[in-house]
């Protein structure tokens, strides 16, 4: 399955890319994301991993969690995020990533975010639930622009 979403924002190509590849940013523009932390040490680029957490995470829990590595970090290709945690939310895929291209358009830069995954048979059902989430990239992209055009 995949979801993807695209929008311009008027800034370069290169302080999108540096936004982006900011990790400790991303609770800042996608709504599903309370807080991230790093579970490698190093700068962010390929092999890179961090640690998402959902909202409502009470007493602990980290069922919210979602484990990631960069597998890819190259302006020219575009960078590509694979989920590694298989529990918690990480439970409905079998795998699971995001890819982001960034290119340079007369307005500034033109973002391309797809989701690429796999679900696990049990959850196969959820297929159309997941489908419905394309408004939700969209949505995410949209807070991306209004954070960097600010």
């Amino acid at each position: 399955m995949k979801l993807e979403g695209t929008v311009t924002i008027r800034r370069t190509p290169e302080d999108v890319w540096a936004y982006l590849g900011d990790v400790s940013k991303v609770s800042e523009w996608d709504r599903g994301v309370a807080a991230t932390r790093p579970t490698s040490s190093g700068a962010p680029g390929v092999g890179f991993e961090f640690d998402t957490l959902a909202h409502g995470q009470a007493g602990g829990q980290e069922r919210g969690k979602m484990s990631y590595r960069v597998s890819d970090a190259d302006p020219a290709r575009g960078c590509t995020v694979q989920l590694t945690s298989r529990d918690g939310n990480a439970r409905f895929f079998k795998e699971a990533e995001w890819r982001f291209n960034v290119e340079p358009v007369a307005e500034g830069a033109r973002v391309v975010c797809a989701a690429h995954f796999k679900l696990r048979f049990p959850y196969l059902v959820l297929a159309p639930v997941f489908y419905g989430m394309s408004r939700a990239i969209r949505s995410d992209l949209e807070n991306l622009k209004r954070i960097l055009e600010a």
